[in-house]
């Protein structure tokens, strides 16, 4: 009887030990409150729709999907793409009309000489009919076709209806540069302005994070001085970039980090400020930055701190936990 009474105690200090170490677990590891926006932005590229389930909780979809021709016109024959929805919410999703690297197109466009700019706006317009609005990715401005891009945005928002959402992807900045790309100017004219806040460290760079903590802060300090709170939409990349010594690089999927930490003999280094940092050899050695969810948390709660809305370059490259940090304000008509 000695026996069992014995052996009915130390089971009893056994539970009670793990249930004392369950609930100073609970207090010193406290669950993680979302990251809350009014607006959530996705860029999605043509013929990756079904890497989008429809649960994310993205309330505006980029079609990346519409490019300016040589002739300074579009494809307005575009249409949306056809997407699931598992949300209590009605996602938009706007038109992504793109020119990256061709200046002189530019400023053939925007020259009113060569009669090709109100061509072009009524492309635009016609295939905003299509969508809740249209955003321009221009990324080849020069600075001396500044004034007439200007004036290009003003005719072309003048001619949208007013319902259709008007926006444009700017790249970061972090003090003022004599370009096309005027924060306070264009944001006067169009409805939101997303910032391209990702490539610090790009193909031609040495290795570095593309987006370091340090550097979104600047970044975001710059544009909320500069564009409104209510126009201004930060981004955030969805893939990291990989250095060899030779010189060659290539971006890497956040979702497909597992393939690099599989390797053997990896150095890991984790920060908040510049996500994971990873060396190996693969016939050569091979240096990689990239966020991972720990740091793209970090990335909301500093931008939360300037805007309420931010959005991601792309979707599909994602962890798909990542959606577990964030969530969306219930519209209402007070945020609408």
């Amino acid at each position: 009887m000695k026996r069992i009474f014995i052996l009915f105690l130390l089971i009893a200090a056994q539970l009670l030990s793990i249930n004392n170490r369950a609930i100073s677990e609970e207090i010193t590891e406290p669950k993680k409150e979302k990251v809350h926006f009014n607006e959530i932005w996705g860029y999605m590229m043509r013929g990756e729709e079904k890497l989008f389930t429809g649960s994310e909780p993205v309330t505006d979809i980029f079609y990346f999907s519409c490019s300016i021709n040589y002739k300074g016109r579009l494809n307005i024959d575009v249409k949306p793409p056809v997407l699931p929805s598992k949300t209590d919410f009605d996602r938009r999703t706007h038109i992504v009309i793109t020119e990256l690297s061709n200046p002189a197109l530019m400023h053939f466009v925007f020259n009113p000489v060569y009669e090709i700019r109100d061509k072009l706006i009524d492309d635009i317009v016609t295939v905003s009919e299509k969508f809740d609005g249209v955003q321009l990715d221009f990324e080849a401005i020069a600075a001396d076709d500044k004034e007439p891009f200007l004036l290009f945005l003003e005719k072309l928002k003048q001619k949208m209806k007013p319902e259709k959402v008007l926006s444009i992807a700017l790249p970061p900045r972090r003090k003022h540069v004599a370009d096309a790309y005027d924060y306070k100017k264009i944001s006067s004219i169009v409805d939101r302005v997303f910032i391209m806040t990702y490539d610090q460290h790009w193909s031609t760079s040495k290795p570095g994070p593309v987006s370091s903590l340090s550097w979104c802060k600047e970044v975001s300090r710059y544009a909320e001085k500069n564009i409104p709170k209510e126009k201004l939409v930060m981004g955030l990349p969805l893939y990291g970039r990989s250095w060899q010594d030779n010189n060659y690089n290539k971006s890497l999927r956040i979702g497909k980090m597992e393939d690099i930490f599989s390797k053997q003999n990896i150095t890991h280094e984790y920060s908040d400020e510049t996500g994971d940092k990873i060396v190996y050899k693969d016939t050569v050695e091979i240096t990689a930055f990239c966020d991972n969810n720990n740091s793209i948390r970090e990335k909301l709660l500093l931008f939360s701190q300037f805007t309420d809305s931010v959005g991601f370059w792309r979707l599909g490259f994602e962890n798909r936990s990542i959606w577990d940090e964030m969530a969306i304000y219930k519209f209402s008509a007070e945020n609408e």
